[in-house]
Parts: structure tokens; C-alpha cells; sequence
């Protein structure tokens, strides 16, 4: 019979306090699922201090409060913290021998301040907003643990104990990092939420009323001002596909892979199809465990960058540039000289027909510079412009979606002035550089 996540943490809660689960059939139609609060309002040990009685030995709390970690199906609440890479099962063995000589070894267990132990320190680690159900696996776990290490530590003969293996995470420092939940929503924010700003007028609950009348509540998929509940709801809708990532929503609907009612957004192998992949690519990797060394990890952009509702557009574009991707990079002059890295960048299809392109730009700027801190305003300084034009083509960026745009890909450049207003209505036009070519 299939248990419920509900009654598994139950069921786990209770063990590991010391208590022992009813015997009686649990039967699925018998009661209404119970709310979180009830659940841990019913896992509530009849003592929850970790003091043991003198009859416990430290054999008895292992097998009764440490083993049922180890042996649980469902990861402990280090995943509260950590995507992958850390569980309080990987410092716990089978013998209380091996577990106990191990994590001495390791310098885990004190064994002459036993509630000074590096294990608990790190089992009560939690995060800025801990759920409750997790908050209170986290605090029974930690008087599991230091009911046995209370214990532990006064029997002699586990004292004696050599260690002969290590316990721990099975990969680097590095990854167990990479792996932390925060930086994995630092992530998210700089390659995927900066983007979000071109999908709301569809996803977003404030915008897509129409939308949502139309194809239903599955469409507002963007949580307003929260990224962390954005990711996911994503996960779980299959937005983000972390077994099969190149079969993301995210990257097949606004590539047109396959049918989007929003029309094309992304191309593959431009600026924002990067930052897509880059992110689903390395959660996928995350979810799946599958980084085993720190030279496995993806290297971070050296740039960061934002939406913005500036546009700018070009015209006389000459027809022969139908829908190939074009790419123009923006430079701010500094009073004497260009500005070293580029301000803003936007790419897109050119439109042939209308022998004309158009885009929103994104601010950018290297990452942890002056000007980084300041791309919040999502506004640009008016001034003096120059703009670099690129055009793949020749399909560089389908064959290689890493792939950038570079020398041999330029097609001209334009110096300028704009205010640069804010709004579609408002777009700074610019010629293209070679009309004289124009179809």
C-alpha cells in the first residue's frame, strides 16, 4: 500500500523520538488527510528531552533513534539546506561500532563535551525560513543523536574503537556548496528570474487575467516577488524537467520546439536561451547527483544582467537578414573612451519583410562591479552610444548553443545619442549602418 508523505514523516518522527509506532492497519479512506500542524502535533514524543535512563544503553538508543535515520526512505533534513550532496544517513553506519569510532575520528564527537559535538552543531543548521514539519524533524533528529552521543561516550569499549572507514558526504567540499539551496536560487535569480519580465504578460497573475480565462490557472506560473516558490512551482509543474532538461517548457514553448500560444521569444543559442540552459542544466545535474569532483561544476558567467522595458530598434535592415538572429551590443562613452565592457545587449530575429528589428534591452555589467549595483534602476544613463551588430549567418549558435557571436559574425556599428525613454512606444530608432544594401 502506498503511504503519503504525510504519514511517512509521521511515521519518521515518531521513530526517531524513541517512540514507537501503532501497530494498527493504517487504512487510506478511514480519515481526511491532516493538515502539517496536525501531523507534528501527533509526532509529539511523550518526552522529547534527550535524556536517557540509566536501562538504555548506548546500543539500544543507536538501534532505536540513530538506525531509523540511517535506514529511512525519505532524505533527513539536511536537504532543507542542501539540493544534493549532504544527509545525516551519510554519517551513520550500520554498527554503532563503525558509527561511533568514525565521526571521533573525523573530529564530530566530543567525547569530553559530548553536547559541544561538530554533528549536532551541523544537524541544527536551518535556514532563514525552516518549514515546520522539517524544523521539527531537524530538532528530534538532533536529540536522537545526542541521547547516543550522551551515551556513547561513557561506555568504554566504544571508546577503545579504532576507526577503519571514513563517513561523510562521498563528494568534495566544492560541490556540497555548489549544492546549497541558496546558491541555487542565487541562480535561478541571475539566470532565469532577470528574464521573467518578457514571460509576464502571460504568467503572471497580475497581467494574464485574459490568459488564465482562456487556458486555465496552469498558465500563472510566476509567483509575484518570490523567485524561491517560482522555482518550485516550476519543478513541479514540469515547467523544469530535471530528468529529461532539454524537454523543459521553458526552453521548448518560447523556442517554438513546440506549440507556444505566446509566439517566439527565445531562439536557440541566444543571450536568454543561455541562461536558461545554464541554470536547468546544472539543477538537473544537482537533483540527479551527478557531480562528483569540482572540476565537474559549471564555470559562473562573468556577467550579469536584467530586463528592461527600454527598447531599441533598427531600420533598413536589409531583407537577405530574415530570420537570422541579430545581436546588438551596446557601449556607453566614458568622455574619453568607450566603456570597456558592453552596458546592454538585445538579440532577436531580424523581421526581412519589414526590413527592421526590435527588442527590449538587458543591462549588463561584470559581475560584482560598481555598475551591477546599479542595474536595479533598469534605466540607462542619456548620452553618447555606440552599437556593435552581429548576425549568425550562418547557424553558429544552433550548432553550438554555447557558442558567442565574434569578429567574424560583426556586420557594422553605429555611433548615437538617446535619452533612452522608457516603453514600447517610445523606442529609440536607429539606422542600420548599410542601407545601400537594403532588398
Amino acid at each position: 500500500m502506498r503511504i503519503s508523505k504525510l504519514l511517512f514523516t509521521s511515521f519518521y518522527l515518531l521513530t526517531i523520538s524513541g517512540c514507537q509506532p501503532s501497530s494498527q492497519k493504517v487504512s487510506e479512506s478511514a480519515e481526511p488527510q491532516k493538515n502539517s500542524s496536525e501531523v507534528v502535533a501527533e509526532a509529539e514524543p511523550v518526552d522529547s528531552t534527550a535524556a536517557v535512563s540509566n536501562s538504555e544503553t548506548a546500543l539500544v538508543v543507536f538501534e532505536k533513534r540513530i538506525l531509523p535515520i540511517f535506514q529511512a526512505a525519505k532524505p533527513s533534513s539536511c536537504t532543507e539546506c542542501h539540493l544534493s550532496g549532504v544527509d545525516l544517513k551519510d554519517y551513520i553506519h550500520p554498527s554503532q561500532e563503525k558509527t561511533f569510532a568514525s565521526l571521533v575520528n573525523a573530529g564530530l564527537i566530543d567525547v569530553k563535551t559530548p553536547d559541544s559535538s561538530k554533528i549536532l552543531k551541523f544537524i541544527n543548521r536551518r535556514p532563514d525560513q525552516p518549514t515546520i514539519i522539517i524544523d521539527k524533524i531537524r530538532q528530534l533528529e538532533h536529540e536522537a543523536f545526542q541521547a547516543w552521543i550522551r551515551a556513547a561516550v561513557k561506555d568504554p569499549k566504544l571508546l577503545a574503537v579504532k576507526a577503519t572507514e571514513s563517513l561523510g558526504p562521498q563528494v568534495p567540499d566544492e560541490v556540497i556548496r555548489h549544492a546549497r539551496k541558496n546558491r541555487v536560487l542565487a541562480s535561478f535569480i541571475d539566470n532565469v528570474w532577470t528574464e521573467v519580465g518578457r514571460c509576464a504578460a502571460c504568467h503572471s497573475p497580475d497581467k494574464n487575467q485574459k490568459q488564465v480565462k482562456e487556458h486555465g490557472e496552469q498558465v500563472s506560473w510566476i509567483t509575484l516577488r518570490d523567485p524561491a516558490a517560482t522555482l518550485t512551482h516550476m519543478v513541479e509543474a514540469g515547467i523544469i524537467n530535471t530528468d529529461e532538461p532539454l524537454e523543459s517548457l521553458l526552453l521548448t514553448k518560447p523556442s517554438l520546439q513546440v506549440e507556444h500560444g505566446g509566439g517566439q521569444k527565445i531562439v536557440v543559442g541566444d543571450r536568454t536561451y543561455k541562461q536558461f540552459r545554464r541554470f536547468i542544466d546544472d539543477y538537473a545535474s544537482l537533483v540527479n547527483a551527478k557531480y562528483t569532483a569540482a572540476d565537474e561544476l559549471p564555470a559562473e558567467s562573468d556577467e550579469v544582467s536584467l530586463v528592461t522595458e527600454i527598447w531599441f530598434k533598427l531600420t533598413d535592415v536589409p531583407a537577405k537578414f530574415d530570420k537570422m538572429l541579430l545581436q546588438a551590443d551596446l557601449y556607453r562613452w566614458e568622455g574619453e573612451k568607450w566603456s570597456a565592457s558592453r552596458v546592454a545587449t538585445a538579440d532577436r530575429l531580424v523581421f526581412g519583410k519589414g526590413k527592421l528589428w526590435q527588442h527590449s534591452l538587458s543591462l549588463t555589467a561584470p559581475r560584482d562591479s560598481t555598475l551591477a549595483g546599479e542595474m536595479k534602476s533598469k534605466r540607462l544613463p542619456g548620452g553618447k552610444y555606440l552599437v556593435k551588430l552581429y548576425i549568425d549567418q550562418t547557424g553558429k549558435l544552433q550548432k553550438d548553443f554555447r557558442a558567442e557571436l565574434g569578429e567574424e559574425e560583426l556586420v557594422g556599428q553605429i555611433e548615437f545619442e538617446s535619452q533612452w525613454p522608457v516603453g514600447y512606444g517610445s523606442m529609440t530608432v536607429v539606422k542600420y549602418p548599410d542601407s545601400s544594401t537594403s532588398e
